[in-house]
Formats: structure tokens, sequence, C-alpha cells
């Protein structure tokens, strides 16, 4: 039906629905801006120390819904899964202006519950380009799916800002993320499906392609928690993303507030220079992702260090210039800051693509653990910032990015001592065996043979 493409198409489904649960976990994070106490849309306002719990309450509910994530999907499947948890953050969305009314406690809740569902994006993100990718395009697949974390500021900010200051006011926000997060709830599991095996429009050419040097089984396999908790490279990745989370979850969090307080962007303006970083961003992965499938003149690996590198250490830079630019400099603070989030898009085929890479079928598990460590990053920031930044000052923030640059630098700097690009030993099942095109046998066709490093389509 799709021209044997239907991985392409599981992959639009797969990062529309991505992109609508994490717009729902930021729709607050620029709201709260116009949220006060006059005018028929202002229901709600907050104290310094509300905003922060608000802030909070997406890590909160990301830690409970990381928890049982490895062992429910597992279980039950991606499809099942993801679909229940963007049902909650669709009906948590639609129910917010409602709960402002009631309390802070109310909202409070709804958050904790978008939280709960933008859990299972990253192990999500994993599990589909395992199933769905073909090994040599994993990396343009993975960046591509992983655009959702772009998308969603590049569609949040600027509709909220426009809403904030129409006459329908920032509850309508609310309302229609929330019914097109149900839309695409619906779509996704109308055609997705957890292996390509299952998928009536995968033919047998694709389903070659797709299988073509993976190992595969016909058993469920128990995630190897201890080898995986011992390998030095899932540990590189997992510190690595400690330093590029922190630093991306600054901009994600609090770039509303600090191009509004600090650099003194008006509202409506603020939400478009939220969401241009995220285009750029958005740009670099659309170029680096086949670029780190096909620049076979030299290594994986060496591949894969230079995304990760460039990415944290560009990065790292742009919180130098920050800390140091005068805020009466609001064009140029703007750049660094557009500049940083661009750079942080080649991280996914740097250090998230060595997680793919090393635990292959497990990869899951790995990504889990990444989403776990965003909650706790996303927990104590608030806390962080409101003991550093408490007035949102110029000099205040500075001290943010210095902390903020020289953690990135640490965490990146340990990951190269560590990365690898094989897969690790405990990836080969006891039940499993590698595929080949002529064990494939779905329909009689021509099955693809392709060496993986070719470049020919």
């Amino acid at each position: 039906m799709f021209g044997d493409s239907t991985r392409y198409v599981v992959m639009v489904v797969a990062t529309i629905c991505l992109t609508s649960v994490i717009s729902n976990s930021l729709a607050f994070n620029f709201t709260v801006i116009c949220m006060n106490d006059g005018g028929a849309n202002a229901t709600a306002a907050y104290s310094e120390d509300q905003k922060g719990l608000l802030f909070s309450a997406i890590a909160v509910g990301n830690l409970l819904g990381t928890l049982p994530i490895t062992t429910t999907t597992t279980h039950f499947g991606v499809r099942n899964v993801f679909t229940v948890f963007c049902l909650i953050s669709g009906i948590a969305t639609l129910l917010t202006p409602l709960a402002t009314i009631r309390g802070f406690v109310w909202v409070f809740l709804m958050r904790v519950l978008q939280g709960v569902a933008l859990s299972v994006s990253f192990p999500a993100l994993g599990s589909i380009t395992a199933q769905w990718s073909t090994l040599k395009d994993s990396g343009m697949y993975i960046a591509l799916m992983s655009c959702h974390l772009q998308f969603g500021p590049i569609f949040t900010m600027p509709v909220s800002g426009a809403l904030c200051v129409s006459s329908l006011g920032w509850p309508a926000i609310y309302y229609l993320q929330g019914v097109l997060t149900l839309f695409a709830c619906a779509l996704f599991y109308a055609f997705y499906r957890d292996s390509p095996r299952m998928h009536k429009s995968v033919s047998s050419k694709e389903l070659g392609k797709i299988e073509f040097g993976k190992t595969t089984s016909n058993h469920k396999e128990a995630v190897p928690y201890k080898s995986m908790l011992t390998s030095w490279p899932i540990w590189g990745v997992w510190i690595s993303s400690i330093g590029s989370n922190f630093g991306f979850q600054i901009f994600m969090q609090y770039g509303p507030t600090y191009l509004h307080r600090v650099l003194k962007y008006e509202i409506e303006s603020t939400g478009f220079a939220t969401a241009i970083p995220y285009i750029a961003s958005c740009l670099v992965k659309i170029v680096a992702g086949p670029f780190s499938d096909y620049a076979i003149c030299i290594s994986e690996k060496a591949r894969m260090l230079i995304f990760a590198i460039t990415s944290q250490g560009c990065m790292a830079l742009c919180f130098l210039f920050l800390a140091y630019v005068p805020v009466e400099k609001a064009f140029l603070g703007w750049l660094a800051y557009t500049s940083a989030i661009a750079f942080s898009g080649l991280n996914i085929v740097g250090v998230v693509k060595c997680s793919q890479l090393v635990a292959r079928q497990h990869t899951h598990f790995a990504m889990a653990v990444i989403s776990f460590l965003n909650s706790i990053i996303i927990l104590v920031l608030p806390v962080f910032v409101r003991i550093l930044a408490p007035e949102n000052s110029g000099s205040e923030w500075a001290f943010v990015f210095l902390v903020a640059a020289v953690l990135i630098l640490v965490t990146i700097g340990l990951f190269v001592l560590v990365a690898d690009a094989k897969p690790a030993p405990w990836t080969k099942s006891s039940f499993g065996y590698r595929i080949k095109p002529e064990d494939i046998h779905v329909k009689p066709q021509t099955y693809y043979t392709e060496p993986i490093g070719s470049t020919k389509t």
C-alpha cells in the first residue's frame, strides 16, 4: 500500500503522537507567564514556590511512570502502553483549565498525569526505532523521530503566545492540544503494530530490509539488567545524558521565562522567539541523521563521537557566551540561546545512537533510564533555579549558565572515554538468530540482499 515504505509512515505517526505528549507537558511553561488575577481568562495566579512545584510535577509523574515502563512494555507491547499513556496526557490536558478553577492541588495532579504520560517517550523512541528501522538507516530514523522534542515547542510556544493575548485566552491552548492528542492517539493505535511482521502493509521486500542483519527471536526476551548495569558504554550514555538533558531542560522549562523576564521580550514575541531555536534544531537533525548513516569514509564510532562532542561542546560554549553577554544585548543572547538548542539536536546521532547500537533490542531499558534521569533533572531544576536565580536577574542567570557549561563538558568527557558502537555480547539472545534475507518467508518475492554499508537505495 505504501510502496515498501510502511516503516516511514510508522515513523510519522509515532512522531505525531510523541509531539502531542511533549506539547501537553510544555503548555504550562508558557501559559504561566500570562496567568494572573485580572481578566475573564485569568483564573489562576501562583506564587514562585507554587510555580516551582508545578514545574516539578512533570518530573514527579515522569518518575512514577518510568518505574513500571520496562515491565509493561515487555508484557503488553509499545502499541498498547503508548496508547494508554497518550490518552492520559490528552485527558489531563483537557481538564487543566477546569482544574485551575478547582485549585492548585488539582492543577498539580493534572501536571503529574502529563508527566506520567511523558515517561513513555524515550522508551517508545528506542523500541520503535529498534523494531522498524533498518540498521543502515537507524541514525536517520531515530534523528527524524526525535524531532518531536523540537516539534512540541515549535507548535506550543507560538500558538500559546497568540492565544494568550487573544479573546480566547490561555485555556484555549489546553482544549486545542487535548483534542489533537486524542486524535493522534486513535491514529497511532489504528495503524501501529509492535512488529513489522504483524503489519499487513509491510511487503516481503520491506521486511527483508528491516530485518537484515538483526537478531530476532520468537520468544519474549528478559532484559539483562545485570549485564547492562555493568556495561561501561551504557554508563557513558547515562552519564552524558545528565549533562545534555540538564542543558536542554534549562531552555525547555525556563526558555520563555528567561526571554520574557531577563531579555525583556513581549509575551507574543516570546512565543516565536522560543520556537525558532527548535526549528533550527530540527534542520540540524535532518542533515545529521543521513550523514551519520552514510558517511562511511570514517568508522561508526568516529561518526558517533564527532556528533556527540560537537553537540555538547558547542552547547557548553553557548552557555558560556550567555553567561558573559550583557542582558542589554538581547539579540546576541537570543542568538546564543538559539545556537545551544540547535546544537543539542546533534546529540541524538551521538550519545543516543550509542545506546541504540550497543543495546539493540534492549535499548528500551537504556532509554527508560535516560527518561528516569531526565525526570530527576526536571525535579531538581526548579529548586536549583529558585536558589541561584530567585529574582530572575541577568547576573543570577549567568551563574546558572556557568554551572550548566561545566556539567556538560565533564559528562561528555566521560562518555568519550567509554563509548562504543558495537552490539554488546548480551544482545545475542540464546533464542535468537541473525536474520538473513533467505530466512524470510512471507511472500514469493525477491529479497533484499544489499550490504549494510552500501549507499544504494
